[in-house]
């Protein structure tokens, strides 16, 4: 039994690109965002990569210009140099934007999968309490997720409307009426003044 304890707390502990191998979590929970997320990241990198390849290239443009002007031959090892060397960034450049983009795939995902989640889980719970007659009870995130400070402020709130409910219960209806009548009458004032 203790065994098997140990074997949760391992597996739950793996990092994320572990558990995205091994398919133990579904990193994918709201596609349509998370898709526009990875992908705007991907176009960022993309474009900065562009920008540097086509200075880079610019620079070896300029050193062939100046070959050209020193009227140096075609076969010059200066231009072979020069071509030999714009080749080789041309690949570089190459292996580094596949590189950047690969990671910030990885990235883009577990990152949108910390804003998705929550939302996914804020959701999940509104519709599931919506749909049932059933007292609200505390939500809370995971650890790694963000806007940690969602589930405190709805806790907060579930914790104010349980006193509320408790206050008016059955037995106390005519006060819960009274209280009724008066906050009509305060939306009449409000109304009347706006």
């Amino acid at each position: 039994m203790d065994l098997i304890n140990k074997t949760k707390t391992f597996n739950s502990k793996r990092s994320p690109i572990m558990a995205l191998l091994l398919r133990e979590k579904k990193f994918l929970i709201n596609p349509d965002f998370q898709l526009k997320f990875i992908v705007s990241l991907v176009m960022i990198a993309i474009c900065s990569m562009a920008i540097i390849y086509l200075a880079n290239n610019y620079f070896f443009e300029t050193y062939l210009k100046k070959g050209e002007a020193l009227k140096l031959p075609p076969d010059h090892p200066f231009f072979l140099m020069i071509r030999e060397q714009k080749g080789f960034m041309a690949k570089v450049f190459l292996f580094v934007s596949f590189t950047i983009s690969s990671a910030l795939c990885l990235w883009g995902l577990f990152y949108s999968h910390k804003i998705a989640g929550p939302l996914y889980r804020l959701e999940k719970y509104f519709a599931d309490h919506a749909l049932s007659k059933k007292d609200l009870k505390e939500i809370k995130f995971r650890e790694e997720d963000f806007f940690q400070e969602i589930p405190a402020s709805i806790n907060k709130f579930i914790a104010v409307k349980k006193e509320d409910t408790t206050f008016y219960g059955p037995k106390d209806q005519e006060h819960q009426n009274d209280h009724k009548e008066v906050h009509h009458e305060n939306l009449r004032d409000v109304k009347k003044v706006a």
